[in-house]
């Protein structure tokens, strides 16, 4: 059952088994076509459809879940790898490491 209080692994279980009952047999490009109808779909937004922000969280989740990754542990190792490099802001306000 899902509750606010959910670990990030906890989340990624419950979606993983929610989305193997619905289509068991879905491949990750499918996952990540459906993704990226989802940011499409964000950007309209402006991010103001928290809603939209949801789906893009959800397909993520669910991409980890086929690719038998961890996504907790997974964004915990490559924080620790951003944490220690050099970054840049562009103009367009994107962040850019620089080594």
């Amino acid at each position: 059952m899902l509750s606010t209080s959910m670990s990030v692994r906890e989340l990624q279980t419950e979606i993983a088994q929610w989305a193997d009952e619905l289509n068991p047999d879905r491949k990750p490009i499918g996952v990540i076509a459906k993704l990226l109808e989802e940011i499409a779909e964000l950007l309209a937004s402006d991010l103001a459809n928290p809603m939209e922000l949801a789906d893009v969280a959800i397909l993520l989740l669910d991409l980890f879940h086929l690719a038998q990754i961890d996504m907790a542990e997974s964004v915990i190792s490559k924080m620790a790898i951003n944490r220690e490099r050099s970054w840049i802001i562009k103009p367009d306000g994107r962040m850019q490491h620089v080594d």
